[in-house]
């Protein structure tokens, strides 16, 4: 298990660090957000919890960097939020995406959250259309394929109510 932990966290570091190089904000806050929910379950061996927490805090997130990925992060809420409202009946692609956006959305709200004691955007506005389109019965099979497809793309063992 440590093994694996620590490969799983190493390759989102590696990832993060590469966002970084290309000057991207909102995906490499994912991928520290990411870190940080892993390390936040519990059976995460001690020494390797440490060892990230300390890496995660130490990251500097600069001003710049924080404006852009607020700005993304509401550009995200607001494509979802219209993707869900235009129409009842989706497919399991558009299911895979919204639910990829709603987790990367939940993810970063409670990242920055921790980090900056609020949250500056609002991630469940389209919560109740996502709701709204889950319940629908044209969509319940592509959802629940969607929600297990994602969780299993993610590549890492990301804890979220979207995928319950």
């Amino acid at each position: 298990m440590s093994d694996v932990t620590e490969n799983l966290l190493q390759g989102r570091w590696t990832e993060y660090q590469r966002l970084l190089e290309v000057r991207a904000s909102y995906a490499p806050l994912v991928r520290l957000a990411e870190i940080d929910n892993v390390l936040s379950q519990e059976g995460v061996p001690r020494p390797i919890s440490h060892k990230w927490a300390l890496i995660v805090q130490e990251e500097k997130i600069p001003d710049e960097m924080y404006r852009k990925a607020l700005a993304e992060a509401e550009q995200n809420v607001s494509r979802l939020k219209r993707m869900l409202s235009a129409e009842t009946n989706f497919t399991y692609e558009e299911m895979v995406l919204a639910i990829t956006l709603r987790v990367e959305l939940q993810l970063l709200a409670e990242f920055l959250l921790k980090r900056r004691g609020a949250i500056e955007f609002a991630p469940d506005l389209a919560d109740k259309d996502l709701r709204e389109v889950s319940g629908n019965s044209q969509n319940v099979s592509a959802l629940r394929s969607a929600k297990a497809a994602a969780k299993r793309n993610w590549g890492i063992p990301i804890r979220s109510s979207w995928f319950e």
